[in-house]
């Protein structure tokens, strides 16, 4: 693979600070974890989440990623498929307070009364149709089942706050389903109505299924939803919706029929279990991840902003992901010769650059960081070719020399080498005397997402 040699040096020039690379790169579907973010993610999340717990010298671990990276694309948007490396310092501790003794070890959080999620081991295959069959049972169910004698009370109950109704044939609520009433908990009720309620039917004025529509709340008249439905195009109606139910109307939330429990305070309106952006990494990893393709570099300023939730630039950026790989790095640990080549200012605002090291061109962001609408114009412009792509200029020096790093910069350090595992730490689980294959996928298939999108 060849690269644009001034821009792979320029980036090696950049990353002052090279960072281990996980099992997992920072374009899998799983949500990769640390004990910075453990407790805001899957803790405090209103979404059930299975997590991993493992190292990467795991040979189980290993043979475990494919199926496990299945399950988290197959649930992705649903609930959580994460995971969390016990290898590194600075888990440890977190690692060692849920008892991991093996690698891999699974847990499950399903969240519960009072803000507390309840724990227990998954005992499931390790396959990926078992995963994503076992979470899809450990989703709340925040979804209320209204019939012709109960419409009157759930029309006057919240009355100031929206309300999203599904007309459908079926007669439970789909995952996709219970996870948009998981993301809007708090700032919208949702309830789901059988086709053979006929009187709720007239009420209604419906006729066709599935039919979806919001009450905005009050003496407003409902609006129908006539987009495609798939959770993305849903989740941006309701959002015109949503608002946080005022006081009076917080201790009369209505409960779900199969569901009893509910929130102790109400989350933002938006999802908010997408993965922080992975920091930019050695340039030997950034290299092999975007040689072949268009990367997207995240500058934060000194004084780093809160990328983690849902309305700052973060929560746009992970829901376009899937385009692009996206790194982030402290613009501080830029060099002078970067931040002028690529037309980085000095400021206390995210900067975004979208550029092709193999190609040698990059393109500035200079939109609204906290515009989802504006990013996606400028992802897709890019794709199609259809914005000026500025040619990365030559750096001082001689034959167009690289730029040398900063003074202060910290001298290269040597490969650590990887040691043997010592007895007190946590040791990988004995493979059997005739080890099972674990991670091949089995041959029936799998539930693939576009079914967890049907209602």
């Amino acid at each position: 693979m060849v690269h644009n040699p001034v821009v792979v040096a320029a980036l090696s020039a950049a990353f002052l600070a090279p960072l281990a690379a996980g099992m997992y790169s920072s374009n899998s579907p799983v949500l990769q974890l640390s004990s910075k973010n453990f407790e805001e993610k899957i803790l405090k999340s209103n979404h059930a989440s299975v997590v991993e717990f493992y190292a990467p010298w795991c040979g189980h671990c290993k043979s475990l990623k494919p199926a496990y990276e299945k399950a988290a694309e197959n649930m992705k948007g649903l609930a959580q498929v994460a995971a969390i490396d016990c290898d590194e310092d600075a888990n440890r501790r977190t690692c060692s307070e849920y008892g991991v003794q093996g690698f891999p070890t699974i847990k499950v959080f399903k969240p519960g009364k009072n803000g507390k999620p309840s724990i227990h081991d998954y005992q499931g295959q390790r396959t990926a149709k078992s995963i994503v069959d076992f979470l899809i049972d450990q989703m709340p169910n925040h979804v209320t089942r209204v019939n012709s004698k109960t419409v009157d009370g759930f029309l006057k109950e919240r009355n100031g706050t929206s309300k999203a109704i599904l007309f459908t044939t079926k007669g439970v609520a789909t995952p996709l389903y219970k996870a948009l009433a998981i993301d809007f908990l708090g700032s919208v009720t949702f309830a789901q109505v059988r086709d053979k309620e006929t009187e709720v039917l007239k009420l209604f004025g419906v006729e066709k299924f599935p039919t979806f529509l919001i009450l905005p709340g009050g003496s407003a008249e409902a609006v129908v939803y006539d987009g495609e439905l798939k959770k993305e195009g849903m989740a941006k109606f309701v959002t015109k919706f949503s608002k946080p139910a005022s006081k009076e109307e917080e201790g009369t939330e209505s409960s779900s029929t199969s569901s009893s429990s509910s929130s102790s305070s109400a989350p933002p309106p938006r999802p908010t279990f997408d993965s922080t952006i992975p920091e930019a990494p050695s340039m030997e990893i950034f290299a092999e991840t975007c040689g072949r393709k268009i990367c997207v570099l995240v500058i934060t300023p000194d004084k780093r902003p809160d990328l983690t939730g849902p309305e700052g630039a973060n929560y746009y950026i992970n829901h376009l992901k899937q385009t692009f790989p996206f790194f982030q790095v402290q613009g501080s640990k830029l060099s002078a010769e970067f931040a002028q080549g690529f037309s980085l200012e000095k400021s206390d605002k995210v900067q975004l650059r979208a550029l092709s090291a193999k190609r040698g061109w990059y393109v500035a962001y200079e939109g609204d960081t906290e515009s989802e609408e504006e990013m996606k114009i400028w992802i897709d412009k890019i794709k199609m070719g259809e914005i000026k792509k500025v040619k990365i200029p030559p750096f001082p020096g001689s034959n167009d020399a690289p730029p040398e790093p900063p003074k202060d910069a910290p001298a290269p350090e040597e490969p650590v080498k990887e040691e043997p595992v010592k007895e007190e730490t946590v040791k990988e689980e004995p493979a059997p005397e005739e080890p099972a294959k674990e991670a091949p996928v089995p041959e029936e298939p799998v539930k693939e997402a576009p079914k967890h999108e049907e209602l």
